[in-house]
């Protein structure tokens, strides 16, 4: 059975800070749904030393 929480939990998405209303909807994903999240999740962070170097700001 696809434990849509644990796979968020598992990528780094902190589940566990967001409200229980807001946990119900995640544990409600389909597989493809989380999928998506996880693969969102990847890019963002595979982007974050692109993203950090461009607002660093020189003196």
């Amino acid at each position: 059975m696809h434990d849509s929480l644990s796979t968020l939990r598992a990528a780094g998405i902190p589940v566990d800070q967001l409200s229980e209303p807001q946990r119900a909807v995640l544990a409600g994903l389909s597989e493809k749904e989380t999928d998506v999240l996880v693969t969102v999740q990847e890019r963002l962070r595979d982007a974050e030393d692109d993203v950090v170097a461009h607002d660093m700001k020189m003196l």
